[in-house]
Formats: structure tokens, C-alpha cells, sequence
């Protein structure tokens, strides 16, 4: 049995009737009250990652145990046997990516150091901004310390007043016209985006020290890897999405330094790339890093095959596939490109 995912702040907020007992002295703690009483009483309201009717939906067995009377709530179950049986508790956390991302966690949790990825999340992750499912946390706040975008919502985030930026982004900043950043990992990944403004890559992240001008900043910045080997299905939602298939990077770390682009799903022949699905003409777009020479658009079917060009050797090599298109002229005018010359 784990309470890992007992938050107390949240859960006295959710019941002042615990609050007022805790200032009268009859409890020290609200977890102490939820593990006597608030347990069995059927309180679900424990933690942002834990929602009873998400996990109601997503384990109909356990909603019948519900019913019927076996168990208390979805999170007795979950608390009991859900957490180690790997099971979804909310749409903040997927337990299967955060190990697919970070594989020394599911050692760790194997060997008995965590109760779950869950756990480890909320005792180390959330904090060293990892991100909980492919909604990637960090991008969302910016690409580094010194290119914020959504400032206001990391204090907000750090405040408490969201479990994560995942939490804003589910109930305001996907209707305010924030753009939702999607990642994957080093292995294959289906992506699938949702909100009004997206960005879709199948490739994974990390997170390295910021340099400006050859100096060390003491800030952070995000990149991305290069899909190596990777298959990823990179699925659009119903708002504006952009696929993302490569990106920029300076040569070096000195001032000044040349930028050069960089394609994703590159070097691997046909073994390696994205299949980009439900892309909508003329809404949606494709970011490819260079320019539109380095790239050949073939079709095959009902889809459009897209090419990275390697001149000097006169090679070919397939970075995505776009279900539904046909043609260039297609989505000529939704191409855009990251600058810099392909190496």
C-alpha cells in the first residue's frame, strides 16, 4: 500500500471539515485523518494526479468493485494494487512513457527504491522539470531560461497553483491560444497532440546548460535528438499543428558561430522516420530544417514521402511520410524551414 500520491495541501483544500478538525487538535495532519477515516469514507480529492472518474472510466472492473460495494473508491483500488499495476491515474501522468524516457527510473522502481514512476515524479522529476507524459513541461515554459514564453504560468506552476504546466495547459492555456509542445523518446512513439496550437515531434528531449556568445548563462535550454533508428507516428489533433522534422544548432559554443541545420530521421534509409497523421491541407504545417532543395517529395500511395537530399553523396533518404497527401503543391505553402545549411 502507497500514499505517495497523497498531497495534503490539496487534500485539506478539498475538505475543510479535515482543516477545522487539524486546528482543533483532534488531528496532526490531514494524511493522518485520510488514513484513519478519510480513506473509507470514499474521499477522492487527494492529489491533481489522481482523478476518480478519469480512473473509473479507464478500469471498468474496478468501477464495478465500486458499484457493487467491494471497495470504497477507484483510489482505495488504486492505492491498494492500482499504482504497482501500472494503472493510468489521470491525464497528468503515463507511467509507460516516463519509463520509456528515463529507464534508470523503471530500474529504480523494479528494485523496490520507488513505489512507482508515479512516485518518482512527484518526489524528483516534477521538480527537475521532466515531463509525465509526451506533453513536454519544460517547452512550454520556453525553449531556454532566457526564451520564456509562458513565464506567468512557471510562477503559477512553482506557486502551486497548477500541479504542472500539463494542468494549465488542459484547463486554460489550450483555449488561450498557447502552443502545446509534443515529444517523444529515443525509442518508437505515437504523439498525439491536442489544443488549438501544437507542435509534434516523435523525437525525444534533453536538457543541457544555456550558452549565450560562447558564455555559460547558469540557465537551461532544451534540444532535441535526432530519431535515429526511431519509427514515430505523430499523430494532429483538431487545431493548428505543426510537425516538427528538424532543427537549427550553432557549430560551436563560440560567439558568432555559424548555424547549421539539422534533419531529423536522417542516416537510417527507410528504417528511420515520422508518419505524420490526420494532417489537414492548408491548416497544418510541416517545419523542416534547411531549405526546400535539400528535400525530395515523392508519392507512394495515398501519402506524400519526404526526402532528406544528401548532396554530396547524391543520397536520398526518407525522414516522414504524410497520410492524405498527394502532392507538394499540397502543402508547398505550409512548409517552413529552420535557417541554416545542412552538414
Amino acid at each position: 500500500m502507497s500514499f505517495s500520491v497523497f498531497n495534503e495541501s490539496f487534500y485539506l483544500a478539498h475538505n475543510p471539515d479535515v482543516q477545522a478538525a487539524i486546528n482543533a487538535g483532534f488531528f496532526s495532519s490531514g494524511l493522518e485523518h485520510f488514513q484513519k477515516f478519510g480513506l473509507t469514507e470514499g474521499r477522492v480529492s487527494v492529489s491533481p494526479f489522481y482523478d476518480e472518474n478519469y480512473y473509473l472510466q479507464k478500469n471498468p472492473d474496478v468501477a464495478t468493485a465500486v458499484t457493487t460495494g467491494m471497495l470504497s473508491s477507484g483510489l482505495q483500488h488504486f492505492i491498494f494494487v492500482g499504482e504497482t499495476e501500472d494503472r493510468q491515474a489521470s491525464l497528468l501522468f503515463d507511467q509507460q512513457f516516463y519509463f520509456r524516457n528515463n529507464p534508470s527510473v523503471q530500474a529504480a522502481v523494479t528494485v523496490g527504491r520507488y513505489s512507482s514512476g508515479l512516485d518518482h515524479y512527484l518526489k524528483i522529476g516534477k521538480s527537475a522539470k521532466s515531463s509525465g507524459t509526451n506533453f513536454n513541461e519544460f517547452a512550454y515554459f520556453g525553449l531556454s531560461t532566457s526564451e520564456k514564453v509562458n513565464a506567468d504560468v512557471e510562477a503559477a506552476v512553482k506557486a502551486g497553483l497548477f500541479a504542472s504546466s500539463l494542468e494549465h495547459y488542459i484547463t486554460q492555456g489550450q483555449f488561450e491560444g498557447r502552443v502545446g509542445i509534443f515529444s517523444g523518446t529515443k525509442g518508437n512513439d505515437t504523439v498525439t497532440a491536442f489544443g488549438q496550437l501544437t507542435k509534434l515531434y516523435g523525437v525525444d528531449t534533453y536538457i543541457v546548460p544555456e550558452v549565450i556568445n560562447g558564455t555559460l548563462t547558469g540557465g537551461q535550454r532544451l534540444l532535441f535528438g535526432e530519431g535515429f533508428g526511431q519509427v514515430d507516428v505523430l499523430v494532429g489533433g483538431n487545431g493548428q499543428d505543426t510537425f516538427v522534422l528538424g532543427q537549427s544548432l550553432p557549430l560551436t559554443n563560440l560567439p558568432n558561430a555559424p548555424v547549421y541545420a539539422l534533419p531529423f530521421y536522417r542516416l537510417g534509409g527507410d528504417a528511420d522516420y515520422a508518419l505524420i497523421k490526420n494532417y489537414e491541407i492548408g491548416k497544418d504545417e510541416i517545419l523542416l530544417a534547411g531549405a526546400t532543395s535539400d528535400y525530395n517529395f515523392v508519392q507512394s500511395g495515398d501519402s506524400l514521402n519526404i526526402f532528406s537530399y544528401i548532396k554530396a553523396i547524391d543520397r536520398s533518404d526518407l525522414i516522414a511520410s504524410v497520410e492524405g497527401v498527394t502532392s507538394l503543391s499540397q502543402i508547398e505553402s505550409q512548409l517552413r524551414f529552420e535557417s541554416g545549411a545542412i552538414i
